[in-house]
């Protein structure tokens, strides 16, 4: 039984976290001739679309100017853009900060108290002039030529929402670039899934959805979630813009890391459930392939750890040879992640060893979010 416990939650470690993307490199590879070929005869359209950039806020007064002249350096025809910023309640000098930009593209809107950032997200969306709704926050950064590259793909009018391409400058410190390493995996998937049609998430951080196909969103839900699940829902097509590139900062501090994840978890394992139709194979074999796969699957991955790690290491004494591979192993990755912590803690120089300690620590702020997701908690505002 340990031996079948632990070979089970090493090899459904290896698909997730490794496997997954293998299989889909392959079945982008078979499908490449005719992607190309239905890429070809879709109408194009010669018109590019008004746009709102919706920059969702609160207290963000060191930096909503910035932020908001990046947006208005990018390359876009100036009479189709409009930034709209939407203050959640703010308490400190934002609101008046935005009021002062001199440009007219530029509008303010608050309601009327503290709602938490999706329900400020819906009451805005009504009020955007836009065709398409550019979703970001402000600590993002686009680069000169992201509005071109995250509006282009709407020509295609199977397109109903973009995934922009969001890179992470990393800070100093192994949480970081660990966390660097799997992010760059997860850009991969969603290239492939792109490709393959069956792409179903997004980065709430740049992310563009045709404002017909908007629907109000649950409050304790984000738009990460739920915008790129409508879209597939109503027939549409979600794909990654791998030129829409889009940059942000990642937590180096593991409270913060730890609590990021378990806030995500919480509220997307909460928000897909909600379509148990995309979920069903019978009727969206490859976007229900891809949701177990890319998400649901993940957020237990700390299910499958614990079986590896425990069965494993309680093996060892009555195994040997290739049958008690995953328990040595296990035993290895143990000793790398308590080292990992150690070197996190005390500032130690030791190369490459913050993975096995970073895996461990994402896969707990899972455990944590997936256990209060079915408990019942829910998260509206946060900072």
């Amino acid at each position: 039984m340990m031996v079948a416990l632990s070979w089970f939650g090493f090899l459904m470690l290896v698909y997730l976290y490794g496997g997954y993307v293998v299989l889909l490199k392959g079945l982008a590879m078979i499908k490449r001739g005719d992607a190309e070929t239905a890429s070809d005869e879709a109408e194009l359209s010669d018109v590019w679309p008004t746009v709102t950039v919706l920059i969702t806020v609160y207290n963000e007064e060191e930096k909503i100017a910035e932020r908001v002249a990046n947006v208005l350096s990018c390359c876009y025809t100036n009479n189709l853009l409009e930034v709209l910023v939407a203050s959640d309640g703010s308490t400190d000098t934002t609101d008046e900060r935005v009021r002062a930009i001199s440009d007219e593209r530029v509008r303010l809107f608050r309601p009327h108290h503290r709602v938490g950032k999706t329900d400020t997200q819906n009451k805005a969306v009504a009020e955007a002039r836009g065709e398409i709704i550019v979703f970001t926050d402000a600590e993002t950064v686009f680069a000169p030529d992201f509005m071109n590259a995250i509006v282009r793909p709407f020509r295609d009018p199977r397109i109903g929402g973009v995934d922009g391409h969001l890179l992470f400058e990393v800070e100093p410190g192994t949480i970081s670039k660990s966390q660097g390493f799997y992010w760059a995996q997860e850009l991969k998937i969603r290239t492939l899934e792109s490709r393959l049609g069956w792409l179903a998430v997004g980065s709430g951080a740049c992310l563009a959805v045709r404002k017909k196909l908007f629907r109000p969103m649950v409050a304790t839900v984000g738009e990460d979630c739920l915008i790129p699940l409508n879209v597939v829902r109503q027939g549409y097509r979600m794909v990654h813009a791998g030129e829409a590139m889009a940059y942000d900062c990642m937590p180096s501090d593991p409270h913060r890391e730890f609590r990021t994840r378990v806030r995500m978890t919480l509220r997307n394992w909460q928000g897909t459930w909600m379509y148990p139709d995309l979920l069903n194979p019978m009727r969206h074999p490859g976007i229900a392939f891809a949701l177990w796969s890319h998400k649901v699957l993940r957020w237990l991955s700390p299910l499958f750890l614990l079986l590896w790690v425990g069965a494993g290491v309680e093996m060892l004494p009555l195994e040997n040879g290739v049958v008690a591979f995953p328990g040595w192993f296990a035993l290895v990755f143990v000793i790398a992640a308590i080292l990992g912590w150690f070197s996190q803690r005390f500032y130690l120089p030791i190369p490459k060893i913050g993975m096995a300690y970073s895996f461990c620590l994402a896969n707990a702020g899972l455990l944590v979010g997936v256990v209060q997701a079915l408990i019942g908690s829910r998260i509206t505002t946060y900072r």
